[in-house]
């Protein structure tokens, strides 16, 4: 799974309380406590991931912030741009929030959304940092779309769905590359993330 994410974009997807700002924080852990090098988390939505820090182990270079509006998002990855070098990983959770809400409202917001994801791109190509983004959806009967997909589509390298599968348990797939065939289910606990098996 770390080899498979390691120093590539990758946006995960779900319905709200699957899991994502878990599995987020759990790739941090893991990419921060093997590399030494610093790991931002930044949220979008809150100050509620704090609840979910003590499951995971993190050194003192792991950096927590939260953001309230694209433009607030812009600048805190223009800031993490310029320790780049130092970086080993950054994730956004999530980076669709201010799209859904402002896309009506923010002039240019397609721009501003699209320079913040050139900016993580330039960093994973150049500076081998590995991005994690996940992404908010809209829900019908029959399917869950990421919201804002039609942009978010150009960006990422790995794609990740996760959803539940009844009594506790979900299941983290792998949508592409399509010639990675991997799923996992995990049940989420006190002590975070618990891999219980896969296909």
């Amino acid at each position: 799974m770390l080899r498979l994410v390691d120093g590539r974009v990758v946006l995960v997807y779900g319905e709200a309380g699957v899991g994502k700002t878990n599995l987020v924080l759990w790739l941090l852990s893991n990419l921060s406590r093997a590399s030494g090098l610093s790991v931002f988390y930044i949220s979008t939505e809150g100050p509620l991931y704090t609840s979910l820090l003590s499951r995971y182990e993190f050194p003192e270079n792991a950096l927590f912030t939260e953001v309230y509006d694209i433009n607030n998002l812009l600048q805190a990855v223009f800031k993490i741009y310029g320790f780049r070098r130092g970086v080993k990983a950054v994730a956004i959770d999530s980076i669709n929030n201010f799209y859904r809400v402002e896309v009506l409202q923010v002039e240019g917001i397609n721009k501003i959304l699209n320079t913040i994801l050139a900016l993580l791109t330039d960093m994973v190509v150049n500076y081998s940092v590995t991005c994690v983004l996940t992404a908010q959806v809209s829900q019908s009967d029959e399917d869950v779309r990421v919201s804002g997909f039609q942009l978010l589509k150009y960006w990422y390298e790995v794609l990740i769905k996760l959803e539940r599968l009844g009594s506790g348990v979900r299941r983290m797939t792998v949508e592409y590359p399509k010639d990675v065939v991997l799923s996992m289910d995990y049940v989420i606990s006190d002590r975070g993330i618990e891999w219980v098996g896969n296909d």
